[in-house]
């Protein structure tokens, strides 16, 4: 497959990892605009965290915004401000649990790289 595939239609993208760090102070919303899933705390493929993850992301977004918007949201005409607020919420109330998954992917990281590069 990889030898009868168009070159031109490959696209390599530099994947970035966030440290745990990163996820605890960087900032994941501009307007009305978030991120959720792999570009909120990309996750090793070792531990299997990363799908569960952005399955909760989804689930809190949804509440956040339900909580703000209301439960009637299609009759509503929401603002800019209660959006944004919701997605702040939305952004609090993960940032912690991702701090602990980021953390635990990065030292599991750490070590498998360590543990690997001593068989060589």
């Amino acid at each position: 497959m990889v030898k009868n595939c168009d070159i031109k239609s490959l696209y390599i993208n530099r994947l970035r990892y966030r440290v745990p760090w990163d996820v605890l102070f960087g900032n994941f919303r501009r307007g009305t605009v978030t991120v959720a899933g792999d570009s909120m705390h990309l996750m090793g493929p070792f531990l299997g965290q990363g799908c569960s993850a952005a399955l909760e992301d989804g689930v809190v977004l949804a509440i956040c915004l339900c909580k703000k918007l209301g439960e009637n949201v299609m009759n509503n005409v929401f603002s800019r401000k209660r959006i944004e607020e919701a997605i702040d919420e939305y952004v609090r109330e993960r940032r912690g649990r991702l701090v602990g998954l980021s953390t635990q992917t990065y030292l599991t990281g750490r070590l498998i790289e360590s543990s690997s590069s001593g068989d060589l």
